[in-house]
């Protein structure tokens, strides 16, 4: 075979079935084109196929739909990266390690550490011993977060380059310091990529601890998840406020190939994917992740195992496998109609507000926020959120209490809680609440405000982080306020002002309103 017929039938012998789960029609079907332009075989059925192909990452999930268990398992990035360079890459760093059989497990399983270990265990076997003995080293490269190349509004536009001529800002783009002032989407109107590549370096810098540059990278994301065209130089990046030299050289980078190598690297990095999921265990920062990897612990078993851990964050690792399944919006709508269903039972006056991610419009939730507020209780809350706690315990749905504001701070039976900074002066508490429907324990945490500050709870509890950082320091500078949780007041006076809902307040601090879904800086 001629060295072109080589590159051109790179796939030759591959027969591949495709998991369609997570993947859309249009890009299956391109796969499917790709396989068979260049001299592989998209199999009907599995047991035809010498490897199956996946966009899933955790193992357990994708053991549900493989039939054929004698065929390497591959993520899709495979197929992808042999275009790209139009020959056929080894599957080695590409294969997925699927668990083996229950029988083969036998006497591998962690060590359970309290009756919460073992809930987790009867209830998630295979993700328990998964993300439990997840060793980032043996792992194929992650995709890249929050990109879906399929859905990239930029890459059917013909780049202009990165000439002189290309450094005029966006005349409809409003170039401030402040992200509150202009509308922010969940998905950026464009540059979509170079956003996810961003968001993986501001995620390394805050693993490893580098707050000041990771908040620099958070400005200059946010600003670009609001710029309203597909970015062309960096010149033209260096113009908008938030971006300085260091991003700006990046997105020329990124222009002129395609990608921002250092950030495509942490995709297969074992320190930042290993610190990742340790920061995922509630209860756990960057300084126990690091002081974690730095101790040599590689897996979440092994810090069971071998680290002096506080109840808290047994607990949160145990759970781990429950709370790292990301929740639908439907999933999500489930556990706010059970509480909107069992509230009245503690107060008849009683109403509730979702927030956080949900409110922002996710798809994919990885918890539940939720503000409670009684119409009977202006000022005070009255021991509502211990009350609302001690029902939902009662009536089966909340099977352990993670963490508890201090004023709250009691033991529930056996029920874990713990003392903590008074969380903005508002009741909290975080608990594992099990949604009837899957099984799966789901981390709801309740934010429970006096009438009077419910319109500043929820301001302040539905985000994002990025855009509650910019309102508080508008507000602060531009108008000697200072913006909580827990109300908003007069700095010089320390008079506590009355607002009767979130538009007054955007309002009172003058500044146009934004729907919650246009809040995510």
């Amino acid at each position: 075979m001629s060295e072109s017929d080589s590159s051109t039938h790179y796939l030759s012998g591959v027969k591949a079935y495709i998991i369609p789960t997570k993947l859309r029609p249009y890009a299956i079907e391109s796969m499917k084109k790709q396989l068979e332009k260049h001299g592989g075989e998209a199999c009907p059925s599995q047991k035809d196929a010498s490897v199956i192909l996946t966009s899933l990452t955790a193992a357990p999930r994708i053991k549900r739909h493989v039939e054929n268990h004698q065929v390497p398992v591959v993520s899709t990035q495979w197929l992808k990266d042999c275009g790209k360079q139009r020959e056929h890459i080894a599957m080695d760093k590409y294969t997925i390690e699927m668990p083996r059989s229950n029988n083969q497990q036998q006497g591998e399983q962690p060590k359970a550490t309290d009756t919460a270990a073992k809930d987790v265990d009867e209830n998630t076997p295979d993700i328990s011993h998964e993300i439990l003995n997840r060793r980032y080293a043996n792992m194929p490269p992650d995709p890249l977060p929050g990109y879906d190349e399929e859905d990239d509004p930029d890459l059917n536009e013909r780049s202009t380059g990165g000439g002189d001529d290309d450094d005029s800002l966006a005349p409809d783009y409003l170039n401030s310091k402040y992200e509150c002032l202009r509308p922010t989407p969940l998905k950026p109107y464009h540059n979509r990529k170079l956003v996810a590549l961003l968001r993986l370096l501001e995620r390394q810098r805050e693993v490893n601890m580098e707050e000041r540059n990771a908040l620099s990278y958070r400005h200059a994301i946010a600003a670009i998840k609001a710029y309203p065209r597909k970015l062309r130089s960096g010149k033209e990046a260096h113009k908008i406020t938030g971006i300085g030299e260091k991003i700006s050289t990046l997105v020329q980078l990124y222009i002129d190939t395609g990608t921002i190598p250092d950030a495509e690297k942490l995709l297969s990095d074992e320190k930042f994917r290993t610190l990742s999921l340790f920061v995922k265990v509630f209860g756990v920062g960057t300084k126990t992740a690091n002081m974690w990897y730095n101790s040599g612990y590689r897996t979440l078993k092994e810090v069971l195992e071998k680290a002096k851990l506080v109840k808290a964050v047994k607990l949160g690792i145990q759970l781990l496998p429950h709370f790292d399944q990301p929740m639908s919006r439907s999933d999500v709508e489930e556990l706010i109609d059970i509480i909107n269903k069992e509230l009245p039972n503690v107060d008849k006056h009683a109403f509730t507000q979702p927030v956080g991610g949900y409110r922002r419009g996710k798809e994919q939730n990885g918890d539940l926020d939720i503000v409670i507020a009684s119409r009977k209780l202006e000022h005070t809350t009255d021991h509502l959120l211990k009350r609302i706690v001690e029902h939902m315990i009662e009536a089966g749905y909340v099977k352990h209490v993670l963490l508890m504001s201090g004023k709250n701070s009691n033991h529930f039976g056996n029920h874990y809680t713990s003392g903590a900074a008074d969380m903005e002066k508002l009741d909290t508490c975080f608990v594992a609440f099990m949604q009837p429907s899957t099984q799966i324990m789901r981390q709801v945490d309740f934010i429970v405000a006096a009438l009077d500050d419910q319109p500043t709870a929820v301001l302040g509890w539905t985000g994002s982080r990025q855009f509650e950082r910019s309102i508080r320091d508008y507000a602060k500078k531009e108008k000697n306020l200072s913006v909580q949780s827990h109300g908003m007041f007069d700095r010089t006076s320390s008079k506590k002002l009355a607002s009767e809902s979130e538009k007054q307040i955007f309002e009172m601090i003058g500044i146009p309103w934004l729907e919650p879904e246009m809040r995510n800086c």
